[in-house]
């Protein structure tokens, strides 16, 4: 992770290698995405532990059609031994025999052979002990064979200094037995690849292999689950030469060998070109986000993960007044804001105007349009000066840049607007999102109201928590849009709005994505990142989606009870210490998730009481805190699902969203008709690289798009068929038809790499939808609208000014035409309908607060 620490001066500075490989000592599970390229999801599948390990092999042994994964275990010694280690390194001499004595202080590890139950949801439960799987020792060569000619697969395992470890598969489920003849000199049909379909599950595929085991081979037989006796399936056996050999009407309970002689020459099937939604135009940007580093654990060392790298956001607004949606680009610490003007023909500019070209000592987040106005959010997260403002604005008429307002105690997060009280004026919500060296302290939010010329205090908010995303939405149709929060360490926050005036609420929450506990949205804790709002069932209400760190952490397996942190000034100094903690069940406490020399360095007056790894390895919060932990403040998580909440008018329902949404932490995340089938999909912007030094980063996102059944349910669709594959840190995400085509493009931010740009080339055009409100809130932000097809109604669409993750999406709406739209519903801020008659072919409109349509501007 990071070169030896060298000595300078009085401290010890790390020189980190620019070059460096991510380090990952645990357990790894690739999953095969079907393009050449791998997932890893060992955490989220529950089996990135298994200690010290030697084979590891994929077995059905159940036969229920998934493949179990087996565990060969244990070591002569426990060479990892930290308090041993630590000891015989103290006593280090240069004499021979030092290594042999201390060899003999390090204890032996006789650990279990380790099982893992399939439960065919990319999820594993370790139940070694139930099948019988569990005998202590050394464990280290393994490999299969019908022993007992059944037609299941046994296990022969070498255990050190002791006999052979022979484990007979006493299942009963109809199987299938495959033995292939090769032709000479390849007999055993290594290579070959056999699928059974029709089984227990459609489809079961595996490869004949030699050797592949650690120092081990399998005997040449695979075994295919059967499912019920009267099943009848077909067998395919591909061998190497390419030449193929078919069995129908294959029976269970049955052993069949399959003779390479008999197989026919085919012509391969060939391969469809693939037609992705989404075309890669980043060259046209040709923008890549810079950062200065910053060191987040020299201030506070037990900080589990960077707070400086939570950039950019990004923005579409029309920047020169031409009608044509433009790119803005929050600036990192020590570089500039990025502005990209369109050239109406499908490209972009970079802005060259000395109103942007100014270097910024302090990293912008959240960037929003109005009128001639650009709010641009500033992070004092790396100086904690308090000279400054919170928001700087850019006045693009006077080209006046980057006058500070409001004084900053705190860093800005999320930036919302809408008009909150229906006078036909824009205001600003203004999200706090941390302190610096306060981490996880609440800092304040506040709502600014907006008098036509000036932003001034209206309402504050001392303990929201940490806000990390922010959309205004009017989730009742009363048409005073509520707003909502996503906190870290905290819910997802709904202030209903009562004709411009604020108050928390805090409505049920069932569904099956609930963990154990919660029944209200308050009790709904995570590490939200963003959030906004879209019609995702087509009932007409709009409902709820928020991005989440996902199951694919470390913390994924302490997630049966809440996880928490514990923080307070517990050394002594300034900056707040942060102790994160879970519940250990074989203790019955709860214990801290950081090791001991990591807490130790951050709090040397705990280790004399923890003197040993082994006391620390079993010391409670409470034992660790002693006297400090009432004065501790302590927040909770009870889960890291990103999720959607759906909209039943008094309560929602809770829907975790696809399996793949969960492959690591997601932050932007915005909804469109990507496909222009009529129903709003979701993108999600993934993966977070800077954690501490014993976590491995997160990086098995790629950005995701999630489709829409139009009943509330998902499916991820693969990065081949998308078109979006990003590898980075992303953040920002927004949508915006950039060249008037009817499609929907997509723009994605990365810290510290490339802006992606998406050109949609695959959906079936839409109708494009621009509002002209009163001059206070000229793009109609906080209308929803709705297309009537014939007897039937679309989805609910919201104009928003800010949403997802520091981002805002255009104001022009491409709204999905499934059929031909034949009216126009819109309901303006205040609460004021109107209903329009669409033109008889119509691609693009623009609706006034009258409901009169215009043509293209």
């Amino acid at each position: 992770r990071h070169r030896p620490d060298v000595m300078k001066g009085d401290f010890i500075q790390p020189i980190w290698d620019p070059d460096f490989r991510p380090e990952i000592v645990r357990n790894t599970l690739c999953l095969n995405r079907g393009d050449g390229t791998y997932a890893e999801i060992a955490q989220l599948s529950g089996v990135a532990a298994s200690d010290w390990s030697w084979s590891a092999i994929f077995l059905d042994v159940d036969l229920d059609g998934y493949e179990d994964l087996l565990v060969a275990t244990g070591n002569d010694h426990d060479v990892l031994d930290a308090d041993v280690l630590a000891e015989t390194t103290r006593d280090r001499d240069q004499s021979p025999g030092w290594r042999v004595r201390r060899l003999r202080k390090l204890p032996p590890l006789n650990t279990p052979c380790l099982a893992f139950r399939n439960l065919g949801n990319l999820t594993f439960t370790e139940v070694g002990a139930a099948w019988g799987f569990n005998t202590r020792g050394v464990s280290q060569g393994m490999a299969l064979a019908d022993l007992d000619n059944d037609g299941d697969l046994d296990v022969v395992i070498n255990r050190l200094n002791r006999p052979a470890g022979i484990y007979r598969n006493n299942t009963i489920a109809p199987r299938v037995a495959v033995r292939l003849k090769g032709k000479a000199p390849n007999t055993r049909g290594v290579g070959a690849k056999i699928e059974l379909f029709g089984g227990a599950v459609p489809r079961q595929s595996q490869e004949m292999i030699c050797g592949g085991r650690y120092l081990s081979a399998d005997d040449n037989e695979r075994v295919f689950a059967a499912g019920a006796v009267t099943n009848r399936m077909r067998l395919v056996v591909t061998w190497r030469s390419g030449r193929r050999s078919v069995l129908e009407d294959v029976q269970a309970n049955r052993i069949y060998e399959v003779d390479e002689a008999g197989a026919r020459a085919v012509r391969p099937a060939p391969r469809p070109e693939p037609h992705p939604c989404f075309e890669d135009v980043s060259d046209r940007l040709n923008h890549a986000q810079q950062a200065a580093p910053f060191d987040d654990f020299a201030r506070q060392e037990l900080l589990s993960r960077k707070l400086s790298q939570l950039g950019p956001g990004l923005t579409w607004y029309d920047v020169n007044g031409d009608g044509w949606d433009d790119l803005i680009i929050g600036a990192g610490r020590g570089s500039k804001m990025a502005v990209f003007l369109n050239n109406r023909q499908g490209g972009f500019s970079a802005a060259t105007d000395p109103l942007f070209d100014r270097t910024l000592g302090r990293a912008q987040t959240s960037i929003l349009g109005w009128r001639s106005l650009l709010l641009a959010g500033s992070a004092n997260y790396e100086d904690g000066l308090t000279n400054g403002g919170l928001l700087r604005i850019y006045d693009l008429r006077p080209r006046i840049s980057g006058q500070s307002v409001l004084g900053q105690s705190f860093s800005c997060g999320p930036l919302a607007m809408a008009d909150v009280d229906g006078d036909g004026v824009a205001d600003l919500f203004i999200g706090g999102r941390v302190r610096a060296g306060r981490y996880p302290e609440p800092v304040p939010s506040m709502l600014l109201r907006n008098d036509g010329s000036r932003f001034l205090p209206a309402q504050r908010w001392d303990k929201l928590g940490l806000v990390s995303g922010a959309v205004f939405s009017d989730l009742d149709g009363d048409g005073y849009p509520e707003l909502i929060l996503a906190c870290e360490w905290g819910p997802i926050r709904i202030f209903h709005n009562d004709h411009g005036r604020f108050t928390e609420w805090n409505p049920p929450v069932q569904g099956d994505a609930l963990p154990q506990g919660p029944t209200t949205l308050s009790e709904l804790t995570g590490w939200w990142n963003g959030v906004t709002t879209g019609d995702f069932d087509g009932d007409g209400r709009l409902d709820i989606v928020a991005s989440n760190w996902g199951r694919n952490t470390k913390y994924q397996r302490y997630l049966g009870q809440p996880l928490e942190v514990y923080y307070g000034a517990f050394g002594g100094g300034d900056a707040l210490d942060v102790l994160e903690a879970e519940f250990d069940p074989e203790l019955g406490k709860t214990v801290p998730v950081a090791d001991r020399d990591t807490l130790f360095a951050a709090l040397p007056a705990v280790q004399e009481r923890f003197a040993s790894y082994r006391a620390y390895s079993r010391a409670s919060v409470a034992e660790l805190l002693g006297n400090q932990l009432p004065t501790a403040a302590r927040l909770t998580v009870r889960t890291l699902d990103s999720m959607v909440l759906l909209n039943r008018g008094d309560h929602f329902e809770a829907r975790a969203l696809p399996i793949e949404a969960q492959f690591a932490p997601a932050f932007g995340v915005t909804v469109a008709d990507f496909d222009g089938d009529g129903q709003e999909d979701i993108f999600l912007a993934q993966n977070f690289f800077a954690v501490d030094a014993e976590t491995s980063r997160y990086d098995a996102g790629r950005g995701l798009w999630l489709r829409n059944d139009g009943r509330g349910g998902f499916t991820a669709v693969p990065g081949q068929e998308s078109g979006v594959r990003i590898y980075g840190q992303q953040r920002g995400a927004a949508v915006c038809d950039y060249d008037g085509d009817g499609r929907v493009d997509l723009v994605v931010a990365q810290h510290q790499g490339p802006t992606r740009l998406y050109h949609n080339v695959g959906a079936k055009p839409g109708l494009r939808v621009r509002l002209v409100g009163p001059p206070g809130n000229p793009d109609g932000l906080g209308a929803v609208m709705r297309l009537r097809f014939g007897d039937r109604w679309g989805p609910a669409r919201e104009v928003h000014g800010g949403s997802g993750y520091w981002s805002e999406d255009s104001v022009v709406q491409v709204l999905g035409t499934p059929a031909r739209p034949t009216q126009i519903w819109i309901r303006w801020p205040g609460g004021r309908v109107t209903t329009s008659t669409v033109p008889v072919g119509a691609r693009e409109m623009v609706v006034n607060a009258a409901g009169q349509i215009k043509g293209p501007p």
